[in-house]
């Protein structure tokens, strides 16, 4: 089974580098190698011997103090490898649950899951694009109320903004 993953990410600089140890300047660049690297690394695709390539969406820029970034990868895994590892039916749709799985992990990152970053992935499903944004909040259900204040990333097809709680 392939899918590809898209994904725009904007993150603060200082709440990157201030949650890992980092200059401020170094943050932007120990994001984007950060995340690139852990992709292969998630427990789920690695059990299943999937493997993610370079989609060939690489994008970044600091602006107003927030790194705005887009990777994108071309995920591969056999599907009844995928289905046995997170427990379903090998005979039902699949791809849904392989792509919203791997984008939920990259955004639940152990260096990523403390800041404020907020991350929009859109993926083919078999039956459409879907297109799925996590924030803080969603990453911290329990302090729906706390955190940050939410910046949406800028995906294509939708006007950049930005929101409060």
């Amino acid at each position: 089974m392939i899918t590809r993953l898209e994904t725009w990410w904007n993150v603060g600089v200082d709440s990157f580098a201030e949650d890992n140890g980092y200059a401020v300047s170094e943050a932007p660049r120990e994001l984007i190698e950060y995340v690139t690297a852990s992709v292969t690394d998630i427990k789920a695709l690695d059990e299943a011997e999937g493997w993610a390539y370079d989609g060939g969406l690489t994008r970044l820029q600091v602006r107003a103090g927030r790194v705005h970034m887009a990777l994108a990868w071309r995920l591969e895994v056999d599907r009844a490898a995928w289905a046995a590892i997170r427990g379903l039916d090998p005979r039902a749709s699949v791809r849904h649950d392989f792509a919203e799985h791997i984008a939920r992990e990259l955004i639940g990152l152990p260096s990523v899951c403390e800041t404020d970053a907020a991350m929009t992935a859109r993926f083919a499903t078999g039956r459409g694009l879907v297109r799925r944004t996590w924030t803080w909040q969603d990453r911290h259900p329990h302090a729906k109320a706390d955190g940050p204040p939410i910046h949406l990333p800028a995906a294509p097809g939708r006007a950049r903004r930005e929101t409060a709680r």
